[in-house]
């Protein structure tokens, strides 16, 4: 497997830098990153410009530029945001060949000078206390899979080929969202390879609808993950049809929810619905299909339903929506899942700055409270 070359831009002078680095390549030797102290804006995007034209090649930036500086290294004027919105302009004008732009920060200063305006400008955005830290390997697959996935959507736009660029062996877009469709193909059609980058990342990948993640399948399945153990890997084994294996894949792994219905579907002549069981019928169905050893989820409250069909926002369990209630999210498309928290978290004010309830449920969420 070739390497996977990333530029670092950082203008921290300790060495605690270079030992996040060292962190992520050790996680996954595949990942090479050189570090670079930011120099004038114009010195630094011939600087980057040139190093793009190696294979592979992505840019990680720091969110202040403008922090410190030394004899050698005066402070530079600008920060992250503006240098990547620079870079991204003159991919738009196909100065420079298109890659991903990774940003990477303290939390504190990310809460405090991040604006979101500028989030469009970024692939991914990792914390160096909490992500880079606790899941390097995770992050370092993230980093990999975004350059891959620059390289499959160039090749793939040539021939504007919707299905294909998703990952379906044909160019087909039978089970999407015909608003989705729309959408996407006017990103193929009409614009560069990071803007239909940023929107499958942000519209697609991250929210659940027409994908999902690995904790929502379980939830939808009625599965404990870390009870279940290799039976869930088996079975996991056993939907590879309805994976997801379009661009960044490898770094976010998700599924064809539609896919996951049909195949669901064809298990029995008379499967019952997923959404009219619960999770102990559920998991007795599959371990009865295959002879697995799958333990059901159990409800966040004793007295819950356990149809569950999404998952907490605070406490990351599987929830039946009638024991939640909706939270509020700005630009929900048609085809993206309305987000829950469980009333027990509600109650509790668990992980509050996560959620705010949305208006539509707020009154009943009073009475509640009154009761």
């Amino acid at each position: 497997m070739p390497n996977t070359n990333f530029l670092c831009i950082d203008d921290q002078q300790d060495k605690t830098i270079d030992d996040l680095l060292s962190l992520l390549s050790r996680s996954n030797p595949s990942l090479i990153v050189v570090r670079n102290t930011p120099v004038d804006l114009a010195v630094q995007i011939k600087k980057i410009s040139a190093a793009s034209k190696a294979d592979n090649f992505g840019l990680l930036l720091d969110l202040r530029l403008d922090q410190e500086a030394t004899e050698d290294h005066p402070r530079v004027p600008y920060r992250g945001p503006t240098l990547a919105q620079e870079l991204r302009t003159r991919m738009a004008e196909k100065k420079i060949s298109p890659f991903p732009i990774v940003l990477w920060s303290i939390t504190e200063k990310f809460v405090k000078s991040f604006d979101e305006t500028s989030q469009d400008l970024f692939d991914a955005v990792f914390g160096k206390d909490d992500q880079i830290i606790d899941k390097p390997g995770l992050v370092a697959a993230q980093m990999i899979s975004l350059v891959d996935g620059y390289r499959q959507i160039a090749n793939s736009k040539k021939g504007k080929l919707i299905g294909t660029m998703l990952g379906f062996k044909q160019d087909d877009d039978v089970g999407l969202h015909e608003s989705f469709i729309e959408e996407f193909r006017y990103f193929v059609e009409s614009k560069a390879v990071h803007e239909i980058a940023t929107y499958l990342i942000n519209n697609l990948i991250l929210p659940s609808g027409l994908l999902i993640d690995e904790k929502l399948l379980a939830a939808r399945l009625g599965i404990d993950i870390d009870q279940s153990g290799e039976s869930w890997t088996q079975l996991l084994n056993k939907m590879v049809t309805s994976k997801y294996s379009g661009p960044f894949h490898a770094g976010w792994q998700r599924w064809w929810w539609f896919n996951v219905e049909v195949w669901w579907s064809g298990l029995a002549a008379k499967q019952p619905n997923l959404r009219r069981i619960g999770a102990t019928e559920r998991v007795k169905l599959l371990n009865g299909k295959f002879k697995l050893n799958l333990k059901a989820a159990a409800p966040i409250e004793e007295k819950y339903s356990d149809k569950f069909f999404c998952v907490c926002v605070a406490t990351g369990k599987a929830l039946d929506p009638a024991d939640g209630f909706r939270v509020a999210e700005m630009n929900v498309r048609a085809w993206q899942d309305t987000g829950y928290v469980s009333a027990f978290a509600a109650l509790n004010r668990i992980e509050k700055n996560r959620w705010r309830i949305s208006t539509v449920d707020r009154d009943r969420f009073d009475r509640l409270k009154k009761n």
